[in-house]
């Protein structure tokens, strides 16, 4: 039966990825990696491109590879329209978004609440080329766990309310599970203010790695930087890139966008100078995404190619060895059919022996009732069995969609 729901995730994305798609992609990196581009008026012309691009965050990227190599004119006049006012709006957005979080920054610095800056409007300002090639939605901010009780009534007093839950009912959490609150302001440029304890922040369990991050050390060894023109502090860089990949193979994610490779790709670019690859190889195997790391940027290598990060790095930072699962996941990401949920792949393969591995889909398809009253936006007081009640007809939902694709395939 699990097999049925997977695959309600899992096939259709592969039946529905066209070649126009893959020539898109190829064409994307080849300009972006300074090689030549030959089907780039082809897909210029190409109705599928702005969906395309819109869908993986990437219209500003395009945009700017056009202006800098001279080759706008190749563009239809419709086309290079809408990706120039996509590219001035995206400058405008961001703007909007720092001049928010600084005044977020100010009232942590207020609260005397340490912060980190994750992802987002630090990557635009410190790894993308240009400001507007990084599209922003929420703001993440990393603080430490004993803090949330102080830093909700400092974000507070400027109207931001955690919609998802409580911090006193977040706080009880299960670790490898959801470690976050959304706070919600109408009116702010960001969707939500998104505020973690901790780096990994999923519904589906992480457990068999969560104990191995150790959250002293990434604070430890995190840097002083200005982000929205503020002093802040963000991950080093080796942290960076370890969290980038964490982040990317999210059973939520899975590499299913081509920003989660660009994140990655201009994070190695901007810091690649200031690596020790052994150092990163280091410092992930310690806290236990080892696998996620040399996954990640291998993905990342197949776009970029090994002028953008040699075999020999790759080495560096390669497990002792790689599973079945392991390896039909990267066999499907280097043949760019990015779906999301496949990742479930990767994690399977980290639930060592036959029970972990059972264990593992059980609490997927079952979480416990304080993940799902949190997915739900329930509070603890609503009852158990609606929550899981509300779970099986989700399923079952799943389970029909899957069955209505198989027909499909066998009586086209």
């Amino acid at each position: 039966m699990f097999f049925l729901i997977f695959s309600s995730f899992f096939l259709l994305p592969l039946l529905s990825y066209s070649s126009m798609h893959a020539t898109i992609d190829h064409t994307l990196f080849a300009l972006i990696n300074n090689q030549p581009a030959p089907c780039l008026q082809e897909i210029l012309a190409s109705p599928e491109l702005l969906p395309y691009l819109e869908t993986n965050g990437l219209a500003g990227v395009l945009f700017y590879y056009l202006q800098k190599t001279g080759r706008q004119y190749l563009a239809p006049p419709d086309v290079y329209e809408f990706l120039q006012d996509r590219f001035h709006f995206q400058i405008r957005r961001n703007m909007e978004c720092a001049a928010s979080a600084k005044i977020i920054f100010h009232l942590l610095d207020s609260a005397d609440i340490p912060f980190l800056v994750l992802k987002g409007i630090a990557l635009a300002e410190h790894v993308y080329p240009h400001f507007a090639m990084r599209t922003t939605s929420d703001l993440d901010i990393l603080i430490h766990k004993d803090d949330l009780l102080r830093a909700d009534p400092a974000l507070s007093q400027a109207s931001y309310q955690a919609l998802d839950s409580t911090p006193q009912q977040a706080l009880l959490n299960p670790p490898g599970y959801l470690a976050s609150l959304e706070y919600h302001k109408p009116g702010i440029p960001f969707a939500y203010i998104h505020l973690h304890w901790h780096l990994v922040n999923t519904s589906t369990p992480a457990t068999a790695f969560i104990h191995k991050i150790n959250m002293d050390r990434i604070w430890e060894k995190s840097v002083v930087a200005k982000v929205a023109a503020t002093e802040v502090r963000l991950l080093c860089p080796e942290h960076l890139i370890i969290y980038l990949c964490e982040h990317a193979l999210r059973i939520g994610h899975s590499f299913d966008r081509l920003i989660l490779v660009c994140d990655i790709l201009y994070a190695v670019k901007a810091y690649k100078t200031h690596f020790d690859w052994n150092n990163v190889a280091a410092e992930a195997k310690a806290l236990g995404l080892l696998n996620f790391v040399y996954l990640g940027l291998k993905i990342v290598q197949s776009y970029g190619g090994e002028g953008f990060l040699s075999n020999d790095i790759i080495r560096k930072i390669s497990p002792p060895s790689l599973s079945r699962t392991e390896r039909l996941f990267l066999f499907l990401q280097e043949n760019h059919y990015r779906v999301r949920g496949s990742s479930y792949l990767v994690y399977l393969s980290l639930s060592k022996g036959p029970l972990n591995k059972v264990s593992l889909i059980m609490r997927t398809i079952f979480p416990p009732c304080l993940i799902l009253a949190q997915r739900g936006r329930c509070k603890l007081h609503a009852q158990t069995n609606t929550l899981y009640f509300q779970r099986i007809r989700e399923i079952a939902s799943h389970f029909y969609k899957t069955l209505k694709l198989f027909h499909r395939m066998i009586y086209p």
